[in-house]
């Protein structure tokens, strides 16, 4: 599991822009997180296949919209004035026996750092306790700082190193405990 970053040229009819000068200054507060919507996916999926690692395997948006219609139900979008700023999966059951798997956090990269990304992780904190699990596990790609300090800030340690089943590339297991 790594962050993803996403470029801004995704389809412009895919994803809305967003006026700056309309954005509330508490961007976290008006976040509100659901399941998607049919409406929804497409935006989802462009912000998938705009990301890397998608992006640098040349998973196109229809892939990605078939990736996600396969996880759909574990996936919570983030809106901002009803337009999809972000997302993320957890999964009940994933590598570490007994805890729930964050697959992904994808945040528009016009509205990162701006703590979007700690909401979508405290979603995913608060969706794995409603799964009845005691811990959540993600894979991050060791090269990338930023979310290898993102995670250990939000509590989460290293609990192995394992090789990508798709990439071959190595991953840190990380968790933290509810």
């Amino acid at each position: 599991m790594t962050m993803k970053q996403v470029d801004p040229g995704v389809e412009a009819g895919t994803v809305p822009v967003l006026e700056p000068n309309s954005l509330p200054n508490d961007l976290v507060s008006a976040l509100k997180m659901a399941q998607p919507s049919d409406e929804d996916m497409g935006t989802v999926a462009a912000l998938r296949a705009s990301s890397d690692p998608w992006k640098s395997r040349g998973e196109t948006q229809e892939e990605s919209l078939q990736a996600l219609t396969q996880l759909r139900p574990y996936i919570q979008v983030a809106k901002l004035q009803s337009q999809v700023v972000g997302y993320v999966t957890v999964e009940r059951d994933g590598p570490v026996p007994g805890a729930a798997y964050m697959r992904n956090i994808v945040v528009r990269p016009d509205l990162r750092k701006r703590g979007l990304g700690m909401v979508l992780l405290n979603h995913a904190v608060n969706t794995a306790r409603d799964m009845y699990r005691k811990t959540i596990a993600l894979r991050v790609d060791p090269a990338n700082g930023p979310a290898v300090s993102f995670y250990r800030k939000a509590g989460f340690t290293t609990v192995a190193t394992v090789v990508s089943k798709k990439s071959g590339k190595l991953r840190l297991l990380m968790s933290r405990e509810l």
